[in-house]
């Protein structure tokens, strides 16, 4: 049985949405960060038999996130999906069978350690109209950058409601180098995006700008989603494990 999330199961939602994924993490960023009092967002929780909370489904737009648990239905959820739509279907199960599913790993880091020290300055939350234009000079096949105005809106809401934050590198007036999380919870932050201009790369900025990011999250456990062959030594040598699979299904 799957319900809407009204203010009635709100608490069902939260209280469910506290294991440490990044489903539930970017499930309970949108809560966090926009309630229930916009259209565009909106949740719902998979019950069994016995009234017992088993998966739970954001949609923000056309993006859907599914936190799934062994017990969850999936037929029921493939069919509920098809009904209220999508474009994207993110999950950590292969939910539709009749579908091509984009895959990739998951990479975490728990408990990390402050191991680093530098003099170069990084700042936190500043221009974002820098850090897109540094975003949109780097775009490729297979790195993604929203419009415009979708990335500021978003950004800056997240990070006035503490579910988002950015930390950045400058030359002289130009952001060089950025990393930001796309979704935080209490106890978890998923970064979404780390960005080096072409002329600044393999002096550590990167890294100096992901250290920034951990050392603000503090105690969270913090989630990284990279494609298979990608990127795996450098989130390694910052403390990073494998943690499993995503998989992600278009309309």
């Amino acid at each position: 049985m799957i319900y809407f999330v009204d203010e009635s199961r709100f608490a069902d939602l939260k209280k469910f949405c506290k294991m440490q994924t990044i489903y539930s993490c970017r499930i309970m960023c949108l809560a966090d960060s926009y309630g229930l009092n916009f259209d565009f967002v909106q949740f719902w929780l998979q019950y069994d038999e016995n009234g017992n909370t088993i998966s739970a489904i954001s949609k923000s737009y056309g993006d859907v996130t599914v936190q799934t648990t062994e017990k969850s239905i999936i037929s029921e959820l493939t069919e509920f999906l098809d009904v209220i739509g999508f474009c994207s279907v993110l999950s950590d199960k292969m939910l539709f069978e009749n579908r091509i599913a984009d895959t990739g790993i998951i990479m975490c880091l728990e408990n990390p350690q402050k191991t680093y020290n530098s003099n170069i300055k990084v700042t936190v939350n500043s221009d974002l109209n820098g850090v897109y234009k540094l975003l949109n000079k780097n775009r490729s096949e297979t790195f993604n950058v929203p419009d415009y105005e979708d990335f500021i809106l978003d950004m800056s809401h997240k990070i006035r409601h503490n579910t988002a934050v950015c930390t950045a590198v400058k030359t002289g007036e130009n952001i060089v180098s950025a990393a930001m999380t796309v979704a935080q919870s209490e106890n978890t932050a998923l970064i979404g995006a780390v960005v080096t201009d072409v002329d600044f790369r393999r002096r550590g900025f990167g890294a100096l700008c992901v250290n920034s990011l951990i050392e603000i999250l503090g105690k969270r456990k913090i989630f990284i989603m990279r494609d298979e062959n990608e990127n795996e030594p450098f989130y390694k040598s910052l403390g990073f494990e494998n943690n499993g699979r995503f998989y992600s299904f278009g309309s």
